[in-house]
């Protein structure tokens, strides 16, 4: 008699990390439900999504959003809860609140706040000595325009999809930054300002069971895309990276999913850690190169103790095809620069020879024709819309400052 399986629940329906948690998950058998703000969300249009639950947006109403899980937990009978993004950092902050026997891996909150803060990263990874970009934090606009070299950057406390990150390359760039900041009262929460460093970003993710690595993977950002994000990617393969990872998650007694940025320095190959995402991010890179992220979030949040992941295989180049279509349309906002793109992709040539597809799989998932076809529709009637999307996005499942101040307010009444 065959095991029935889990009833999976994810935190949200609109990011690209919960679309390929999507397929992953739908390709190990599984059928999953979404808790979303947007009933159209990209989640939405897959054959592995069994239900959608509305839910006010986490980082407008955390208080509502919070309350609307549970509700669904309890009455859909939800055995494992997956955060798929910043979710898991309001979760963290009211274990309490979830109902007992819910299958959720999270660690600490002060763990979150750790990676979470731009600065609490810093002052992880020095305590570490993990390798950095030389890291100052200024609390004020003097400290602000201090000499210092160019090119650099500036982050805020905290921020998604690479909001809240500005690339200064001269003191006219460095004032307009700093009006900018002055004006949303960005000094109170601190700023990173960080040295540029030269090189090939990489990303890295990974799967805790209570500060034991049970699953990890890196890839390689290929091509840029729309918001700092990934066209084109290739799996990578680095004992020193994943023994780096190893350290950060036993020193934080992590448990769940713990993702990492870093520049690869050209000169000299160290990897520079810039920044941290408490969470699953774009996993189907990892699946496709023989790593299941998702599979190995779903057994520790059941209780299992899975065995450590062997390393997956190393170049395997993955697309992510919207992406690449809003990217074309936003650098030159021509419809030809779109018809082209569609035309690469089809024949999958050009920058996308060789490549898989990881976001839209329509031949694994026919759903995902929806999404695709008003993406196209919309690019083709107005170029111009591209940089419309990413944002209305992000905005479905960010967390703003405002949610975050609430969730320590839960956090110290606990």
């Amino acid at each position: 008699m065959t095991a029935q399986k889990p009833k999976i629940l994810l935190s949200e329906g609109s990011s690209l990390s919960s679309r390929e948690a999507i397929t992953a998950l739908g390709l190990a058998g599984h059928r999953v439900e979404l808790v979303s703000s947007d009933p159209m969300c990209l989640g939405r249009f897959s054959r592995f999504v069994s239900r959608i639950h509305r839910a006010p947006a986490s980082g407008t109403d955390p208080d509502g959003y919070l309350a609307a899980v549970i509700e669904v937990v309890k009455t859909s009978g939800i055995d494992a809860l997956l955060p798929v993004h910043e979710q898991a950092y309001l979760f963290a902050a009211a274990p309490g609140k979830l109902p007992s026997g819910l299958g959720v891996a999270l660690a600490d909150f002060e763990a979150f706040e750790q990676v979470q803060s731009k600065a609490g990263l810093a002052e992880l990874l020095a305590r570490l000595n993990v390798p950095q970009p030389k890291t100052e934090v200024v609390g004020s606009a003097d400290e602000f325009v201090a000499t210092r070299p160019y090119p650099f950057f500036v982050k805020s406390a905290f921020g998604t999809a690479s909001t809240g990150v500005w690339r200064v390359r001269d003191a006219r760039q460095r004032d307009a930054v700093l009006t900018q900041l002055q004006q949303h009262d960005a000094f109170a929460e601190g700023l990173l300002v960080q040295a540029a460093v030269t090189g090939s970003l990489e990303r890295t993710q990974s799967v805790f069971d209570r500060g034991r690595l049970v699953a990890s993977h890196i890839y390689r950002q290929v091509v840029e895309g729309p918001g700092g994000g990934d066209v084109l990617k290739i799996s990578v393969v680095s004992a020193p990276v994943r023994e780096i990872v190893e350290r950060i998650g036993q020193a934080l007694n992590w448990h769940g999913a713990l993702s990492f940025d870093y520049i690869r320095e050209d000169a000299t190959g160290t990897p520079y850690f810039i920044d941290a995402n408490p969470r699953l991010v774009e996993p189907m890179n990892a699946w496709l190169s023989g790593v299941d992220l998702p599979g190995a979030l779903l057994r520790v949040s059941l209780g299992e103790t899975p065995p450590e992941h062997a390393p997956g295989r190393e170049g395997v180049l993955t697309r992510l095809g919207l992406m690449g279509l809003l990217d074309a349309a936003r650098q030159r906002d021509r419809r030809r620069d779109v018809v082209r793109e569609i035309a690469l992709l089809a024949g999958s040539t050009g920058r996308y020879r060789g490549s898989r597809e990881e976001l839209v799989p329509l031949l694994t998932d026919p759903w995902c024709v929806v999404p695709l076809g008003v993406v196209i529709a919309r690019l083709l009637r107005n170029p111009g819309v591209a940089a419309r999307f990413s944002d209305t996005a992000v905005a479905a499942y960010s967390l703003t400052p405002q949610a975050i101040h609430r969730l320590r307010a839960w956090r110290h009444a606990a």
